[in-house]
C-alpha cells in the first residue's frame, strides 16, 4: 500500500489513459483490422499462412488466443493494442524516472497518455502498439543497472516478431549495448535474438516478394501505404505533435508550431552544454534512439516504401521524454521548462476531442454500413460488387452470408470480354451495389459502371460513409429505396 501511494500519480495517469481509450474502442473494424481478425480466427495450424500480410506472426498468435474467448471488437483490441499501449505509458514513466527524475517520467507519460495518435493505435487491431511496447521494454532493460543480456535479447526478439520496422530501433540499441555493456554483451544478445529470428527469414523474403508483385500490379498502391519521400522525414515528427489532426499550413498550425519550436529551444538551451555531447550522457543516447530509426527507415524507403507515423509509433515515447527533459535539472526556470509540455498537452487534448467528435478522423464504419444495407435492400435480390480480387475483409467479417458478393479481379477490369462474362451473374438480382472503395487503385479508368449499365441497370443514387466513400446503387427498374418488398 505504501508503494502504491508513492506512485499514486503514475496510477492516476494510467487510469486516465485507460478512460481516454474507452470511447470508440468497440467501434467497427476497418479494412486492415478485419483482415487481421479473419486471419487470427482461423485454426492454429493456419496462423503462419500470412504471405500477403507483410507482418511478422506475433500479433496473429496473440489475437488468435484472445479470440478463443470472444471475437467482439473491444476484446480483441484489448489484448492486441490497448494493454500494450498502457504498458508503454507505464514504462515511459519508469524510464524517465530512472534516467532523470520523477517529474520527467510523469510529464512524458502524461503526454503519451493524452496523445491522440497513441490513443488511436491503442485501439487498432494491428501491430503498432505492440512493437512500441517491446521498444520501451528493451530500452528500459538497456538502461538498467543490473543489466542482463538475455533479457534484452528476448525483448528484442519479441520486437522483431512484432514489426519489420523494429530493426531500425534495434540497430542504435545494439550500438548502445556495446558502449554501455561491452562487446561480449553485444555478441550474446544479438546472437540470441538473431538465432531465434532466423527461422522466420524465408517467410519474410516470400512476403517481401509478394509485396513487390503487388506494387507492380497496382502502381498506385505505394502512395496508399507510405508517404512521399520528400514529406516523410518531416511529416512523421509533425504527426507526433498534432496526432490525428490533418497537418495543413493554416494559422492554427503555423502559430502552435512556432510557439512550440520557440519553447523547445528556450527550455533546452540550458542543457546544451559541452558535456551534453559526450556519449556517456543519457540524453544524447536517447536522442540517438529517436533520430536514428527515423533516418534509417527513411533511407530504406527509397527502395521499399515503409515510412508512416503509425509504423514508427515506438519513437513517440522518446519524443515525449526529450520534451520533458528540461525538467530534470535541479536549478531550472519551471515556467520555461514546462512550457513545451503544456503546449503539447493542449494540442493533444484538442486532437483527442476532435477524434471523438469528427467521423472523418475515425475508422471506417463498415459495421453500420452493412447494417444499413441489410435494412434497405432484400438480401435475396441484392448483390455487392467489388473491383478487387475478393470481397473486402470487413464485408466478409460482418454478417458474411447476409448478401452475396461478386469480386472483379484485375484481369476482368482490363479485359472487356472477361468483365462481361464475370458480370453476367448480376442479371439474377434486382439491386447491384458497387463500392468505390479503393477503386482509384484497382479501376482508375472507371470501366465497371458502363459494364453494369450495359446489362440494363440504372444508377439510383449512392450511400456515402466517411472514409469508405460511395456505394453506388443500381437497379433494373424503378423502386422505392428503403422499402423492402
Amino acid at each position: 500500500m505504501k508503494k502504491f501511494w508513492q506512485q499514486r500519480w503514475l496510477w492516476l495517469i494510467i487510469i486516465f489513459a485507460f478512460l481516454l481509450r474507452l470511447p470508440l474502442l468497440n467501434g467497427s473494424f476497418w479494412l486492415d483490422e478485419a483482415a487481421q481478425a479473419l486471419e487470427s480466427v482461423r485454426p492454429f495450424a493456419q496462423q503462419l499462412q500470412i504471405v500477403p500480410d507483410f507482418q511478422p506472426p506475433l500479433m496473429h498468435y496473440l489475437v488468435h488466443f484472445a479470440a478463443q474467448l470472444s471475437i467482439v471488437e473491444w476484446w480483441l483490441r484489448l489484448w492486441g493494442a490497448l494493454i500494450p499501449g498502457l504498458i508503454t505509458i507505464w514504462l515511459t514513466y519508469e524510464l524517465g524516472k530512472k534516467l532523470w527524475s520523477k517529474q520527467v517520467g510523469l510529464v512524458a507519460s502524461l503526454l503519451l497518455a493524452t496523445s491522440s495518435l497513441h490513443i488511436f493505435y491503442s485501439q487498432e487491431l494491428r501491430p503498432y502498439s505492440l512493437p512500441a511496447m517491446w521498444g520501451m521494454i528493451s530500452t528500459w532493460l538497456l538502461f538498467k543497472k543490473d543489466w542482463q543480456w538475455w533479457q534484452f535479447g528476448l525483448a528484442s526478439l519479441a520486437g522483431l516478431y512484432s514489426s519489420y520496422l523494429y530493426p531500425f530501433l534495434l540497430i542504435p540499441q545494439l550500438w548502445l549495448v556495446w558502449r554501455r555493456h561491452g562487446r561480449a554483451a553485444l555478441v550474446k544478445s544479438l546472437a540470441l535474438a538473431g538465432a531465434l529470428f532466423a527461422p522466420w527469414l524465408p517467410m519474410f523474403f516470400r512476403q517481401l516478394a509478394a509485396g513487390q508483385q503487388l506494387r507492380i500490379a497496382l502502381p498506385n498502391w505505394e502512395t496508399a501505404v507510405s508517404l512521399p519521400q520528400a514529406k516523410a522525414l518531416v511529416l512523421v515528427p509533425l504527426k507526433f505533435v498534432y496526432g490525428l489532426l490533418n497537418v495543413e499550413p493554416t494559422a492554427f498550425f503555423m502559430l502552435t508550431l512556432g510557439l512550440l519550436a520557440i519553447a523547445l529551444v528556450l527550455s533546452w538551451r540550458p542543457l546544451l552544454k559541452q558535456k551534453f555531447w559526450q556519449w556517456e550522457n543519457d540524453a544524447l543516447q536517447l536522442l540517438l534512439l529517436f533520430v536514428s530509426p527515423l533516418i534509417l527507415s527513411w533511407l530504406v524507403s527509397f527502395a521499399v516504401p515503409i515510412v508512416r507515423p503509425k509504423r514508427l509509433l515506438y519513437l513517440l515515447p522518446f519524443f515525449y521524454l526529450l520534451t520533458a527533459l528540461p525538467l530534470a535539472k535541479k536549478k531550472i526556470n519551471w515556467r520555461l521548462a514546462i512550457l513545451p509540455a503544456l503546449i503539447l498537452a493542449g494540442i493533444n487534448l484538442y486532437s483527442t476531442a476532435s477524434y471523438w467528435t469528427n467521423p472523418h478522423l475515425q475508422r471506417e464504419d463498415w459495421r453500420s454500413l452493412k447494417q444499413e444495407i441489410l435494412v434497405k435492400f432484400p438480401a435475396e435480390d441484392t448483390i455487392a460488387v467489388f473491383a478487387f480480387n475478393e470481397a473486402f475483409s470487413p464485408w466478409r467479417w460482418y454478417q458474411p452470408a447476409a448478401i452475396p458478393s461478386l469480386s472483379i479481379n484485375q484481369g476482368g477490369l482490363k479485359n472487356s470480354g472477361q468483365l462481361a462474362a464475370q458480370l453476367e451473374i448480376i442479371t439474377n438480382y434486382r439491386y447491384v451495389l458497387v463500392f468505390d472503395y479503393l477503386r482509384d487503385l484497382t479501376d482508375p479508368n472507371r470501366v465497371l459502371e458502363p459494364a453494369i449499365e450495359s446489362y440494363g441497370f440504372t444508377g439510383r443514387g449512392v450511400i456515402d460513409y466517411p472514409n469508405i466513400g460511395f456505394v453506388r446503387i443500381y437497379s433494373q427498374r424503378e423502386f422505392a429505396i428503403g422499402l423492402r418488398p
